[in-house]
């Protein structure tokens, strides 16, 4: 890859779970997206992906409304469908100075349906070396509906993904992913040049955005890139800002996530 090769940053390589997490979410691949900078393996050891879902999730699929409803919370407030949250990621109009779009940032969203029964979060079984920090990977627990595009702080690529969920489940799948950056604060993963890579995984909250908020770091020993993701919390809806420092410095996320926690509402 020729940026690697510039910056000095090599990439770590891949893992099944991160892959099959991607198609999972039914969006497409694009620049900085999941895709182009997958998970670390455990040196000598195959790859596994984590556990598969017991049931299937049933969506709702009638008619082709703006909103859906949960079926456990009929009389609360409705859950956006994807098609509903996708007008609400970053445009060029709406995004802050110095920041660009390549025209709609390839924009994704999960259709005019709503999952009524999500899937539990898969991270409490999910191997350390399979760790993607990307919102495409960590939104699918509970996850009722989603849309994501990428913008550029400058030249850093940032995928925005943007989740709704039931009542109290973004709460939930908060706590989940605290808990797996917890477990997965020191492990070894493998290098693409075949090298064992020690990592570092750091998580810190974010005082005075949205309802809660929390900023995790993946950072290597050694010339591989680093990866970020600032997850904000908005009522029952996950903001998700990530990317890494391929081209030599990590994403200024919280430029985007101050004025953006407040647009998705």
């Amino acid at each position: 890859m020729s940026i690697a090769r510039t910056t000095g940053k090599l990439p770590v390589m891949a893992g099944a779970a991160a892959v099959a997490a991607v198609v999972v979410t039914g969006c497409s691949s694009t620049p900085g997206s999941t895709a182009d900078t997958p998970a670390v393996t455990a040196p000598g050891s195959a790859t596994s992906p984590g556990a598969a879902p017991t049931a299937v999730p049933t969506l709702q699929t009638s008619g082709a409304p703006a909103f859906g409803s949960p079926s456990s919370t009929p009389s609360g407030p409705p859950i956006p469908t994807g098609a509903a949250l996708r007008d609400l990621l970053p445009t060029a109009a709406t995004l802050p100075a110095g920041w660009t779009i390549k025209g709609d940032g390839n924009r994704t969203d999960t259709g005019v349906a709503v999952v009524e029964h999500p899937v539990a979060p898969l991270l409490p079984q999910e191997p350390c070396t399979q760790m993607r920090l990307a919102g495409t990977i960590l939104s699918q627990g509970f996850r009722a509906s989603g849309a994501m595009n990428e913008v550029y702080d400058g030249q850093n690529a940032v995928q925005v993904y943007l989740a709704a969920y039931h009542p109290g489940d973004a709460v939930k799948l908060l706590g989940e992913i605290r808990a797996y950056a917890e477990r997965c604060k020191s492990f070894t993963g493998k290098g693409i040049d075949g090298k064992p890579v020690p990592l570092t995984v750091t998580q810190q909250p974010v005082p005075g955005l949205g309802d809660e908020a929390l900023d995790l770091k993946k950072v290597p020993q050694g010339p591989y890139h680093s990866e970020e993701i600032v997850v904000t919390r908005i009522g029952d809806r996950l903001l998700f800002l990530s990317g890494d420092d391929i081209l030599g410095r990590l994403p200024n996320f919280l430029q985007l996530a101050t004025p953006l926690s407040k647009s998705v509402k």
